[in-house]
């Protein structure tokens, strides 16, 4: 089963060791499950402008600890199928989600599936831009997280019905 992935963090302009994890989401494949934390440990100086503008606004706590985030989402991977996959369109999303779970959970994959070929796909890119016209909020972790999951089942949809 996939879990579809997305976080917000600091920015891109910070170097990579110095980005920190402002919220991360996971919707499990089936629709069943989510999960989602904001969290505490920074300060609106330490995000880019950018993410101050789009991102922050989009947050409205309350905001964990990242130890009772980590001891949340282990929970939650805990209640999983025996063997999940995380599936986001970048690899900072699959960096975050580790250093946040300190132990990759057994059930969890090694390696994530990569939906980054599918943004520039008509079905995909026009299910999320769908998604987000209806009022929920791009750049939002959990929203996005839900987006990914629409675009993928209507990608996976439209090969179905392609002749072989």
């Amino acid at each position: 089963m996939l879990i579809f992935l997305d976080t917000e963090y600091t920015g891109l302009s910070h170097p990579a060791d110095a980005r920190k994890l402002l919220s991360l989401a996971v919707v499990a494949e089936d629709g069943s499950a989510e999960w989602y934390a904001e969290l505490d440990g920074w300060e609106l100086v330490d995000c880019d402008p950018w993410v101050q503008r789009h991102v922050v606004p989009l947050m409205i706590g309350p905001s964990l600890s990242r130890d009772a985030a980590r001891a949340s989402l282990q929970d939650w991977f805990a209640t999983r199928p025996r063997r999940v996959q995380a599936a986001c369109d970048a690899e900072i999303d699959w960096r975050f989600l580790l250093g946040l779970l300190g132990e990759r959970p057994e059930n969890l994959a090694p390696q994530r599936h990569d939906l980054a070929p599918l943004i520039d796909t008509a079905i995909y890119n026009n299910t999320l831009t769908a998604y987000f016209a209806k009022g929920h909020p791009e750049h939002h972790a959990l929203h996005d997280a839900r987006a990914y999951r629409l675009g993928w089942l209507a990608w996976m949809d439209a090969r179905k019905s392609m002749p072989c």
